[in-house]
């Protein structure tokens, strides 16, 4: 398998395939493009003839093997060249075999965590030191194993030239590519890709492509505006996976990123992704995919966010300002999702389709997000796990799982005030139940902030934690449930695994239910909407309907009046002044 990989990087080395981006309007699911087949037709830029050779010199291509690539033929033709006959030659890359002994900083942060009292020698009892831990955690070095061998048909260029004194091109194309392993290798993967293109680089993005194809270390991968093109695409990707995890088939008709500029990218797309390994314990994993499309992808705000979670090195404060200036964006514009299908271990997950789309203001500030209404079902495979899942359904009545879902929400920059669609934001389970939830309530920039703030070591939980109950404020909230089963599959299910009567069982939460009140003294809330609520769940218990709890205060509320409450039973929020309500009905 790390052979496939290996085969992936040595191409991606070829083509500019990251993306930042931003955002930059609204979009709709009609936009979104899957296959790299259906985009417009993207215009060429021209390139300089006079300086279309020097611009091949940079890219290592003046002659074969001056850098990773060697060719058999070449044709050059004012501001293009056909090279034909090309092998890369892929930098070995490491085995899997033991890794190489940790480092000096490696190993004295491991003793830093053994060394309480700052004196250079563990203090669990062992003496251990920086020199003893080295001569322990020495191990030798894996050994480098062979890369596969890759070749290609044909690389094109058009729109060669120098500009500014800097090598460049207006479209780049590499066809018939294949990846076969080396020779005595255990790992005997193989693959084709028909073909890849990268059209329209920004300067930077082109000087980090000739980087790759030289023989040093490549430069750093361009960043922000300095990473731009017109367009990026793979097309016909096949492969056959066989090591010694197992073996498997992995295809994709195409994949393309389109218009990325200045952060923002217009289109990403992936078409007919199909996934089939069988490990060598005999487990084995099944995924399609007919399209995965997305208009506008936050790529920027998202991975400075994974970024800072994982500690790396993104600035709080940056991430705390994009995210405070455009709180409800969820980091797209539209996204499309058509017929995925996945086996995995023993369950079987259908999902024909998921459509999301974002509307935004004169500002860009996203404003509505809609998730249309879609389906997804949950079954056992037959296989011998697909058994044991289908044993842990039938324990609840099910043969299957039928989930369905959508989602609205609204939001006003200016206010600050998120809205919550009633009857547009629901999760339901066929033959189980309906959970509907509505909300409104403002203080999305300072739940933002928190999130942000959480990642910063230093910062102060109570001060942030203070912050967040002075600004959020509740302006009403309902939550539905409606039964439709899944109360009864519950009692019963547990009733015959604890061989308790389910009757006896339901008068049990009901009783329980009916006590709350008198445990509710002296906790700062109302005894009114205790009584209230327990009522309501009770019957529930019952006999279960639709329970709906809403809070419609007359004023909004701010969220550290629930937290006096709960610290000065004197400061407790009247069922009158919460416009609570409970009831099943």
């Amino acid at each position: 398998m790390k052979y496939l990989l290996t085969g992936m990087i040595a191409l991606t080395m070829l083509t500019g395939c990251g993306q930042k981006d931003k955002a930059a309007g609204g979009g709709t699911p009609a936009a979104v493009v899957f296959s790299a087949a259906d985009l417009p037709e993207v215009s060429i830029r021209k390139g300089d003839p006079a300086t279309a050779g020097a611009a091949l010199s940079a890219l290592y291509l003046g002659e074969s093997g001056a850098g990773r690539l060697s060719f058999a033929g070449s044709d050059v033709n004012g501001d293009k060249a056909t090279f034909s006959d090309i092998t890369l030659s892929a930098p070995e890359l490491a085995g899997e075999g033991m890794p190489a002994s940790p480092s000096d900083e490696e190993l004295a942060e491991i003793l830093s965590y053994m060394d309480f009292d700052g004196d250079g020698i563990a203090d669990d009892g062992s003496g251990t030191t920086l020199e003893t831990l080295r001569a322990e955690m020495q191990t030798p070095a894996s050994p480098a194993s062979a890369p596969p061998v890759v070749k290609a048909a044909k690389l094109e260029f058009d729109g060669l030239g120098m500009f500014d004194g800097q090598a460049n091109f207006g479209l780049m194309k590499l066809s018939d590519i294949t990846i076969t392993p080396a020779e005595g290798s255990e790992d005997q993967s193989a693959g084709k890709i028909n073909s890849i293109e990268l059209v329209n680089p920004s300067p930077q993005t082109a000087a980090w492509v000739a980087s790759l194809l030289g023989k040093g270390d490549p430069a750093p991968f361009p960043e922000g505006a300095a990473l731009s093109f017109d367009r990026w695409t793979v097309n016909g990707v096949n492969f056959n996976v066989s090591d010694a995890s197992g073996t498997g088939l992995f295809t994709i008709e195409s994949v393309h990123v389109s218009d990325l500029k200045e952060e923002k990218a217009g289109l990403m797309g992936l078409s007919n992704l199909k996934f089939d390994f069988t490990e060598a314990a005999g487990s084995d994993v099944k995924i399609s995919l007919d399209g995965f499309g997305v208009k506008g992808l936050n790529y920027a705000l998202l991975s400075d966010a994974v970024a800072a979670g994982a500690g790396a090195a993104a600035d709080p404060s940056t991430l705390a300002s994009a995210i405070q200036a455009d709180p409800a964006n969820p980091g797209y514009d539209a996204v499309v999702l058509k017929a995925l299908k996945a086996d995995i271990v023993g369950a079987s997950v259908d999902m024909p389709g998921l459509e999301s789309s974002v509307s935004r203001d004169a500002q860009g500030r996203a404003t509505k997000v809609v998730t249309n209404p879609f389906t997804l079902t949950v079954g056992a495979r037959d296989n011998p796990d697909g058994e044991q899942f289908a044993a842990a359904l039938a324990t609840m009545g099910y043969e299957t799982l039928s989930f369905s879902g959508q989602g609205e929400s609204l939001y006003d920059p200016d206010a600050d005030l998120v809205t919550l669609v009633k009857g547009k934001n629901y999760w339901k389970l066929n033959e189980g139940f309906k959970l509907d939830f509505s909300a409104k309530y403002a203080g999305t920039k300072a739940i933002a902030a928190a999130q942000v703030a959480s990642l910063d070591e230093s910062a102060d939980p109570e001060a942030m934690l203070n912050a967040l109950m002075e600004n959020v404020v509740v302006h009403g909230i309902e939550i539905s449930l409606d039964d439709d089963g899944i109360l009864d599959r519950s009692i019963n299910a547990y009733a015959a695994q604890s061989g308790e009567d389910p009757a006896a069982l339901r008068s049990q939460l009901s009783g329980m239910f009916a006590m709350a009140p008198m445990f509710a003294a002296g906790t700062g809330i109302d005894p009114a909407v205790v009584t209230e609520l327990a009522t309501a769940l009770s019957s529930f218990v019952t006999e279960p309907k639709v329970l709906t709890i809403s809070l419609a205060p007359k004023a909004p509320i701010k969220a550290q009046a629930f937290v006096d409450a709960a610290s000065d039973p004197s400061k407790a929020l009247t069922k009158e002044t919460l416009g609570f309500s409970a009831g099943n009905k």
